[in-house]
């Protein structure tokens, strides 16, 4: 059950770091292409966005805490899962307070929302941020990886 629980855990991850990162690469340039006029482009994809990524985070969460418990009495694959909780928190918790409320308050902007320094100021800090959530993806997905092959010697 613990090798199961990691696959799974491990499967997960990848789908979250990857989606992430398409995401990212694919879809925000254009969504930061000229901001508050492009802005218009994220509203359309809010509730599909929604439809996607909550199911994945908790699928995510929920592979995450068994392949935890299950793997709890291992001591060479315990260290790699409570570092990989912490890069995942450190995702989530901004993702809660910060990234969701501004993504959402872009969306509402209309196309003759001024212009102004600190929007433009707003919109690449946002980008900068999120960049950085997947990285913590990526480390996140990379520290279960070494649980999963930790596992198996």
């Amino acid at each position: 059950m613990h090798l199961l629980s990691l696959w799974t855990a491990t499967i997960a991850a990848a789908i979250v770091f990857l989606a992430g990162s398409w995401e990212r690469i694919f879809r925000m340039p254009h969504w930061f292409a000229d901001p508050p006029r492009s802005f218009a482009l994220i509203a359309p994809q809010t509730k599909h966005s929604a439809r996607f990524w909550i199911p994945l985070q908790l699928t995510f969460l929920g592979s995450f805490i068994t392949a935890l418990i299950t793997n709890w009495p291992q001591p060479q694959v315990r260290p790699y899962l409570l570092m990989a909780l912490v890069c995942f928190m450190a995702v989530t918790i901004p993702t809660a307070t910060y990234f969701v409320k501004e993504i959402i308050a872009f969306s509402k902007m209309t196309e003759d929302t001024p212009r102004t320094p600190e929007l433009l100021k707003r919109s690449r800090t946002w980008i900068v941020w999120t960049t950085s959530r997947n990285i913590l993806q990526f480390i996140s997905f990379l520290l279960i990886v070494w649980a999963l092959f930790n596992g198996y010697y």
